[in-house]
């Protein structure tokens, strides 16, 4: 499913306005499976410049950044349709006057059939400023016929909307450049060049071709019921809205059951900001494709459908998300409703208990990040083998095989099992330490430390002398050391960029530490004198943690965004840039570059001239009877 988002914000620039009235529960219709909304835009606006984000964007030292920004969105984005409107958005954003709501609508969608799409509907209210949207609504409609658009007007409920055909945008090559294609061919483009395919128009058809995107014929179709703009893709979909707004019978998402717990769980009341998923839905397309799909996503007897399921994702009933402004900083909520009898798969893989998840005292004051999670290896180890199980006789076959032989080359009596499955605790933390340098690949392997929880550490720990056969060099580059009486293993392996690199494995603390940093490595053995400041002593960290529940979740989570980002902030803004930050991790040349295009990072201020707008962030999940629930905060900074 391709769908023209720019193409549906086109229309929000165009007329500037944001929807309110009814609430979106009772606004949009029962067969909504994706719904995102701001109930009330000036407040939710004035809220959200008053809290630390908003400050950033602001700032004076930003002004720089933030007109080359804006100046890029409005050249690339919406730079196109004022030209050929003859319109200017800063004339319509005064009509920002209530709720937006933005829907995707099921309206007899067949996931099986490529020219069968859902609806994606939005609803804006101007809520005095009506008569005025009557008038924008006609210059507009008028822009559009002196610009020879085809258009087409249809009555809804006796309402008066317009349909608007865009047609699909060719673009020119190098070798055409200056040349005028025929009708109905197709224009080659160079490959460095925009790498979105632009496929023929002439296949497409129907209102949208089956196809949204600008390389597909669409149509959207809007109008005016009572103070509110309603934009659509399908005018079906349109009319559902339009149904619910002049006081129709058309029952409202508001009567779903899995919509009215993620409500109230979520908190969408309170909310500037809030958006909810059908994931039941989401489970019944995944089927449908994998039955399109058939056997050729089905490897070692793995049917496609059967994974599906097996992984879980039949449970999942819904998704929400949600973001507020409370006077002591900003507040997220996201929860997945599974109820408990449908959590297998992935799900049963993830489950972990309520149970202090506090930083350890041998956490130092000075990490930047920290999470710690209370989940049970052993138990989590047998769901992953019941789930392969599930899933294919044959991997799993291949799995214990392989379990079997592991360390025998070394030691023909290890048992695999018995040393690391058997020795898993209920414990895993993370945590991180600025970089050491303000260097692009200093971000990239920042000092960090894994430590798994172990019933005998230093046996779990010895083990991995037994596997180092399976590296590369065969355990040629093991490496042993001692330190306070403990053993610290250390293994070679090979990095991305063809070097290698040291990981070092050392017990302590009830824990198994891995890390490729040895002065960390020794901080966290030493740790164990009692020496140095704790993270766990930090000012205001348990103030912050009650607003996410405390620290007996059994999943807390730390960032100190001020320290976290001073260095990466520094790399970037000196010349190493976002596009080669964003390289660096995985992300495509072109898009990257683009990106580096979008945001001129060089023209960011000092970080010091905006760190006052960074603090901490603190997060948890939970398990609860109806699903998962994690919670953010992000105190003020002070």
């Amino acid at each position: 499913m391709r769908i023209s988002w720019i193409v549906c914000w086109w229309f929000v620039a165009w007329t500037g306005v944001l929807a309110a009235v009814p609430p979106a529960s009772q606004l949009f219709p029962l067969d909504t499976f994706v719904l995102v909304s701001v109930s009330d835009w000036p407040s939710a606006r004035t809220k959200f410049q008053s809290g630390s984000f908003g400050r950033l964007w602001d700032d004076p030292s930003m002004k720089v950044f933030r007109d080359h920004f804006e100046a890029k969105f409005r050249d690339e984005v919406i730079g196109g349709m004022e030209k050929d409107l003859g319109i200017k958005t800063d004339d319509y954003l005064p009509l920002l006057q209530g709720q937006l709501s933005i829907g995707l609508i099921e309206n007899g969608w067949n996931p099986a059939d490529e020219k069968s799409e859902p609806g994606l509907v939005m609803v804006l209210d101007t809520k005095d400023k009506s008569d005025q949207l009557k008038a924008r609504l006609a210059e507009v409609r008028q822009k559009l016929s002196d610009a020879k658009k085809t258009v087409k007007t249809s009555k809804v409920r006796d309402l008066e909307f317009t349909t608007v055909v865009i047609e699909p945008s060719v673009k020119k090559s190098r070798s055409t450049e200056g040349a005028k294609p025929k009708v109905g061919s197709n224009v080659s483009k160079p490959d460095d060049d925009d790498d979105d395919d632009d496929d023929d128009a002439s296949k497409g058809t129907g209102s949208n071709g089956g196809k949204r995107g600008l390389s597909k014929k669409a149509e959207w179709t809007f109008g005016q019921a009572d103070t509110a703009l309603v934009v659509g893709d399908s005018l079906s979909a349109v009319e559902k809205i339009v149904a619910r707004l002049t006081g129709g019978s058309v029952p409202p998402i508001g009567e779903n059951g899995e919509y009215q717990t993620s409500e109230r769980d979520a908190g969408f009341k309170e909310a500037l900001a809030y958006g909810w998923l059908n994931l039941s839905t989401v489970s019944k397309v995944m089927h449908m494709a994998a039955g399109v799909a058939g056997s050729s996503l089905a490897p070692m007897g793995m049917d496609p459908n059967r994974l599906i399921s097996a992984l879980g994702f039949d449970g999942i009933r819904s998704g929400a998300a949600s973001f507020q402004v409370v006077p002591e900083g900003e507040f997220g909520v996201l929860s997945l409703a599974i109820p408990e009898s449908k959590r297998i798969g992935l799900f049963k893989l993830l489950s972990f208990e309520s149970k202090d998840s506090a930083p350890p005292s041998y956490v130092p004051a000075d990490a930047v990040s920290f999470t710690r999670l209370r989940i049970n290896g052993q138990q989590t180890w047998a769901a992953l083998e019941s789930l392969v199980k599930e899933i294919s006789p044959q991997l799993n076959g291949l799995l214990q095989m392989s379990m079997g032989a592991l360390g025998k080359d070394q030691d023909p009596a290890f048992d695999f099992r018995k040393v690391f499955i058997g020795n898993l605790g209920d414990d895993l933390v993370t945590y991180q330490k600025p970089p050491k340098s303000k260097t692009l690949s200093a971000i990239q392997d920042p000092p960090s430390l894994i430590l798994v929880g172990s019933v005998d550490a230093p046996q779990l720990a010895a083990g991995f002398k037994s596997l180092s056969g399976i590296l590369p060099n065969g355990g040629e580059d093991l490496k042993e050391r001692e330190l306070n009486g403990r053993k610290v293993y250390g293994l070679k392996f090979p990095k991305r960029d063809g070097t290698s690199a040291l990981l070092e494995i050392a017990p302590g603390n009830g824990m198994v530490a891995i890390g490729s940093d040895p002065a960390l490595i020794e901080e966290f053995i030493r740790s164990g004198d009692g020496a140095g400041k704790s993270l766990k002593d930090a000012p205001g960290l348990n103030e912050a943690a009650q607003k996410v529940g405390g620290m007996g979740t059994g999943f807390f989570g730390y960032q100190d965004q001020r320290e976290g980002t001073r260095t990466w902030w520094e790399v970037v803004r000196a010349g190493d840039g976002l596009d080669k930050s964003m390289e660096s991790i995985g992300g495509e040349s072109k898009q990257a570059k683009r990106v580096g295009e979008l945001l001129d990072v060089k023209s960011l201020p000092p970080f010091d001239a905006v760190a006052k707008y960074f603090g901490v962030a603190v997060y948890t999940g939970a398990w609860e009877s109806a699903g998962f629930k994690a919670r953010v905060f992000w105190p003020t900074p002070k």
